[in-house]
Formats: C-alpha cells, structure tokens, sequence
C-alpha cells in the first residue's frame, strides 16, 4: 500500500473515531439535561413536601401548645376542686332543731329559774348529750367530738315565759329571756329564735330549715325535737321513705310521743329527756266547728280530766287580791274568740308602776307562792285602780299562752294578752 493510502485510511480512522466521540458527548448531554429535569422535578417535590411538613408541623406545635394549655386547666381546675373539698370537709356539721313552743321540749326548772347561768348549764348538758348521742352512731359520724353543732331553738318567747309564770315554774317573764340568752351565748353556733306570736310559726319555720339542710351533703346528721306535734308527721313521712334521709334522722323523744311519730321508722332516743321539765301534760282539746268532736282514746279522756281537775284544785286555793275582780268578765268577739278590754293608763302611772318593778302575779291575781321571785312584793296591796290597769297593761305585753297553743283561753282570771279583734 503506498504512503498515500496508508495516510487515508489513518484520516478516516480519526474522523469515524471523532464522529463517535460526537454521538457520546450527545448521549451524555441528554443524560445530563434528562438528569437535571428529574432533579428540577425532584426539587419542587421535596419543596411541595417540606411545605406541607412545615405546616403540619406548626398545627402539631398549636395542638401541643393547646394541650399543655388544657393540661395546666386542669391541673389548676384539680387544685381548686381539692379546695373545695377539704373546705366542704371543714365545714361539715350537725343540725339540732327545737320546737321550744311546746311542753315536752321545756326546760327543766333548775334551768330556768337561774336564768343567764341557767341557760348556760342547760347549753353545757345539751352539747354535752349531742355529743354522746353521735358517738353511738359509730362510723355515721366522723370525729363526733369535734364536728360542729349547729343547734336552732324556736318559740314565741313571751308566750312560753307568761306559761311558766302562770305555772309557778318562774318568778317574772325576764327570767326565760334570761334563760334563753345564757343558752344562745354559751356556743357560737347555738341560736334561739323568738318567732312571735302567731300559730304554728314555730312549726314552719323548723319544717323550712329541715328541708333546706336534709339534703345538703355537709350536713352529716339531723336532732329533731318535735315528737309533740302531728303537724310534722306528713313532711317527716317524705323523709322517712327515703333511705338516704332516713339514717340521717334522729328524733329526740320527751315526755308523750305521738304513736304516728314513732312509727316513722327514724332513730330515736330519749337520752336528753331529763334536761326537760317533767311537766307535759297534754293540752285540754278545743271544740272543733261544725260540731265534730275530737276522737279520744279512753287514756287521754282521763289525762284531760285529771288537768282540768287539778288546775281546778290549784284555782281554789289561791288567796286571790281584793280587786282582782277587775279582770272579769271575759270579753269575746263575733266568733267567740277572747280579746282583751280596752284599757285608759295615765303615761305617768304607767311610768310609775314600771319603775316599782312589782310582780304582776301578787299584785293582780293572788299570792306569789314563788320563793326565788326577784320581783318586789312589798308594795301595798290591793292597788288602786289607777294603779291596777297600769300594771294589767304591763302584764299583757306578754300574749297568753293557752290563747296561742290551745286557740283560747277560759281563764277567767288571766291577766296577760289576748288581742284586740
């Protein structure tokens, strides 16, 4: 082959490798542009993405934050309610409710007469006795000894005291207030409230304060004094016949108890019965309208002619004043209800017979056979007219209690007050 040849074959060698070098530097440039679209593709993936991993991220920081925001809520709704219940712990107690209108639920005497310090021993006793009774209630009531007792005394204060006077179980009527400020005094939480005169105002206003409270979880246990009256059996019937309130009752028993009252099924007990006065004889029963007799049992026929016997009987012996005739005749109204006389005092008379502090009872009535009677009796008997209406009219600022209890009052020598209409 001659030199000419050999340099043609040589050239086309280098220009078919050239022409290949060519068709590889293509290849390569469609892989690098092919790469570079899937890496464009990529990228606004992965932006898409890490778009939305951002957003879920911040709702999952809100949900977080809300979340703690919930939990320290709660926490703090948790402190508050753990307040609540050990100040709702603190401030458990025990409820005694007293129907001090009615005989059975009398002091006793030895009460009564000492006045302030009377009714502070009487206060002593009583707390002394709840406190016993609910240690015998065993695990019913935590720490008996030092839950408070919240005790509530109603009655018409001048009537029950011009009672007693009448009854020789006190001197004069200061001597139950007295008695029943000495009570109140004794404990913070012991009140007496004088309701005034009015029928069954004592009754509803214990009946409220019983509703108010049954169902108050703080009140861990309820004392009634009002086995007397069959005014309270349909409400405490309520009570009874349900569980819940039923063990949460105590009645306390003094003197006569109403069969109906016994057989509601609450506890009851009789250990305060000797802080009262023996004294409870039954009320004589009052004429009902229309006629219709009250239904007496054979028993309580007798107890009522035994009372009207022995009032009778203690009548007879008084030593009755001169002029205590001035207190008759009795005057009634349209319906037979008895008021009083109308009565004219000089001011200055009145003034007068208040200042000698005299003893209503010797003055107007009879003998006071009342030895610790702090009233003066030393005064000349009998009194002049003047001087006898001035001390009637003191006498009736307390409302007779036979007219307020029983309806009526048939004494023909009470001297205390009966109304005007």
């Amino acid at each position: 082959m001659s030199n000419m040849d050999l340099g043609s074959v040589v050239e086309m060698d280098y220009r078919s490798r050239f022409k290949d070098f060519l068709v590889l530097e293509e290849q390569k440039r469609n892989l690098v542009e092919e790469i570079l679209v899937k890496l464009d593709a990529m990228t606004a993936q992965l932006d898409i993405v890490m778009s939305d991993s951002t957003r879920e991220v911040s709702i999952l920081k809100a949900d977080l934050e809300n979340e703690r925001e919930a939990r320290r809520n709660w926490q703090d709704k948790a402190g508050t309610l753990r307040e609540r219940i050990s100040a709702m712990e603190q401030a458990r107690f025990v409820l005694v409710l007293i129907d001090a209108d009615a005989d059975n639920y009398l002091f006793h005497e030895r009460y009564l007469s000492r006045g302030l310090a009377g009714g502070q021993a009487a206060a002593d006793q009583f707390m002394e006795k709840v406190r016993e009774h609910l240690a015998s209630l065993g695990a019913g009531i935590n720490d008996p000894k030092s839950v408070p007792v919240v005790v509530k005394a109603y009655a018409h204060l001048s009537g029950i005291a011009q009672a007693c006077v009448r009854d020789r179980k006190l001197s004069f009527v200061g001597d139950m207030t007295q008695f029943w400020i000495g009570f109140t005094r004794r404990y913070p939480l012991v009140d007496f409230v004088d309701v005034g005169l009015g029928k069954e105002e004592a009754d509803n206003k214990l009946k409220k304060v019983l509703s108010f409270h049954i169902g108050n979880p703080q009140c861990e246990h309820i004392l009634l004094a009002c086995c007397h009256d069959a005014g309270y059996v349909p409400e405490l019937r309520e009570y009874a016949a349900q569980s819940s309130y039923c063990n949460r009752v105590t009645l306390l028993l003094a003197g006569r108890v109403r069969s109906d009252m016994s057989t509601l099924g609450f506890r009851a007990t009789r250990l305060f019965e000797p802080l009262f006065s023996s004294n409870n004889s039954p009320s004589i029963p009052q004429a009902l309208p229309n006629g219709k007799a009250r239904q007496l049992s054979v028993s309580n026929i007798q107890q009522t002619v035994d009372l009207i016997t022995a009032e009778a009987s203690s009548q007879v012996k008084e030593k009755l004043v001169k002029n205590c005739g001035r207190l008759r005749p009795i005057r009634r109204n349209s319906v037979g209800k008895r008021i009083d006389k109308d009565l004219s005092v000089d001011p200055r008379v009145l003034q007068d017979m208040r200042e000698r502090n005299l003893c209503s009872w010797h003055y107007l009535r009879s003998d006071c056979q009342k030895s610790s009677c702090e009233r003066n009796h030393n005064y000349p008997r009998p009194l002049s007219a003047e001087e006898y209406d001035a001390q009637w009219f003191i006498a009736r600022q307390g409302g007779c209690y036979a007219q307020r209890k029983r309806g009526n009052c048939e004494d023909d020598l009470c001297m205390y007050g009966h109304g005007s209409t």
